[in-house]
């Protein structure tokens, strides 16, 4: 099977406490969803329902293949603690052929 660059994918999104973060992450990594995940504690300012916030929050980077992208989107929409979650599917456009083939044998 001959890879290409639109075969791996980064998912960001972002969570509300390092808890909730590990909690989809594990269960993505066990449903072989995704093969890794950096989780970053960061300070987030943004406006929501018109009102200012300036809260810590959790961001993650799933690490999989792009035919992951609907499955693991669904997924994160219906566990994620947020009402409106950011989630935002990244291209690669090169990646080593080590880390694919980790990728392969680790993501169904």
């Amino acid at each position: 099977m001959t890879k290409t660059n639109s075969d791996y994918i980064f998912i960001y999104t972002t969570f509300p406490t390092k808890k909730s973060a590990k909690k989809i992450t594990k269960k993505l990594i066990r449903k072989k969803e995704i093969v890794c995940a950096n989780i970053r504690k960061h300070t987030a300012v943004y406006t929501y329902g018109g009102k200012l916030y300036d809260e810590k929050e959790y961001g993650c980077i799933f690490k999989t293949r792009g035919d992951r992208w609907k499955s693991v989107e669904a997924y994160v929409l219906k566990k994620h603690p947020y009402e409106t979650p950011v989630i935002m599917k990244i291209n690669i456009d090169e990646s080593n052929v080590g880390f694919q083939n980790w990728v392969d044998e680790n993501v169904k």
